[in-house]
């Protein structure tokens, strides 16, 4: 019962975005997880990219192993609770859209010849490198495990761009203006996020507080 509660309060978020594509007036990219299927599907999130140019009415979705073309950017695959956790439009998102255009496939092949579900890399890798490639700020779920690998150790600036990181693939930490402290253990994230603020927690969504931004 203990550990049925923890998962429901893992899962308590405040203002959590709609699934609402905006018009196709501008260019839009969409960052948006699903869970996995049961039944780690309290414990582990995918990501991807969704593209479309103004005027398109169809969607481009980047991920891996793959990029497909959808109708809408948010149901695909069998993933399951889709989450909204950012959204570019017009000249930022032309921006970004000829940046992960420009970067995705090779990012993808690169991960796919040397995937390792954990500690990575993996499709959580992938949201995290393009981020922090395209300068589009915005965080991973914490339950996005292998979004934090940089190699046996690395360092570097956060995805959101206002924090650092160091990481190795038993332990890490992320310190931000925006980020808060976040301390990883064996792919596993607790912290406290500063805006929006929050609690990392290693379950569901992965935070109790307000939605990402």
């Amino acid at each position: 019962m203990r550990a049925l509660a923890f998962v429901c309060l893992a899962g308590c978020i405040v203002a959590r975005q709609r699934l609402e594509a905006p018009p196709n007036d501008q260019t839009t990219v969409l960052l948006v997880t699903g869970a996995l299927g049961h039944p780690i599907d309290q414990i582990a999130r995918h990501p991807w990219l969704a593209v479309r140019r103004a005027g398109a009415t169809g969607w481009t979705v980047y991920e891996v192993p793959s990029i497909g073309d959808y109708r809408e950017p948010f149901h695909h695959s069998g993933y399951l609770d889709p989450i909204l956790h950012k959204t570019w439009r017009g000249a930022e998102a032309d921006r970004a859209a000829d940046c992960i255009e420009r970067e995705a496939r090779d990012v993808i092949h690169r991960i796919n010849r040397g995937y390792v579900f954990y500690p990575g890399p993996n499709s959580n890798t992938f949201g995290d490198v393009i981020l922090r490639r395209c300068h589009l700020h915005a965080s991973l779920p914490s339950t996005s495990v292998g979004k934090d690998w940089r190699g046996w150790i690395g360092a570097g600036v956060t995805s959101e761009g206002t924090g650092v990181q160091l990481e190795t693939p038993i332990v890490g930490i992320k310190i931000g203006l925006k980020e808060g402290i976040e301390v990883h253990v064996i792919g596993l994230s607790i912290g406290i996020d500063l805006w929006p603020p929050a609690i990392i927690l290693p379950l569901g969504p992965g935070r109790l507080g307000f939605a990402d931004r």
